[in-house]
């Protein structure tokens, strides 16, 4: 062993408006945004520590014309997050991403967020565990990246 602590890359994916962002910036101590109008256009980042560990955190632009960076962000990720809006459900989008990671074995977890509005439960075919989020004050968001984390 080196002697170098382990570093981590988990890329956070959803459709637009989902909540990836507001995820990542309750999540992460530094943060740093690429955005326009408010937008993200290429990516946002963070890092965060847990058990000593550096978690490097990727929330990928939610638009579908963006399709390129989320392909540009999986390369060499540990782990995904995908965030789905409970308040309208799964998209196409999602349902494909979460294929993509099941077919190249990646583990992942589902955060069914804003369920502050959200007057249904989450159901998806998937082996994905699937965590009741609200990202807006960060209920379930720290349990669900521990448990993603106990998966790798």
């Amino acid at each position: 062993m080196n002697g170098k602590k382990k570093e981590t890359k988990i890329v956070i994916f959803g459709a637009y408006d989902s909540g990836k962002t507001t995820t990542l910036e309750n999540l992460c101590e530094k943060k740093t945004k690429v955005e326009y109008n408010g937008t993200t256009v290429a990516l946002d980042y963070g890092n965060t520590f847990v058990d000593g560990e550096k978690i490097h955190l990727f929330a990928s632009p939610g638009q579908e014309r963006f399709h390129f960076m989320r392909e540009i962000l999986s390369n060499g990720l540990d782990g995904a997050i995908v965030v789905v809006d409970n308040s309208k459900g799964v998209t196409d989008m999602e349902l494909s991403i979460m294929s993509k990671l099941e077919a190249k074995s990646v583990p992942y977890i589902v955060f069914a967020n804003k369920q502050d509005l959200a007057t249904n439960e989450l159901q998806l075919n998937t082996a994905a565990q699937i965590i009741p989020t609200t990202a807006t004050c960060g209920d379930g968001l720290q349990e669900g990246l521990e448990i993603l984390l106990g998966q790798l």
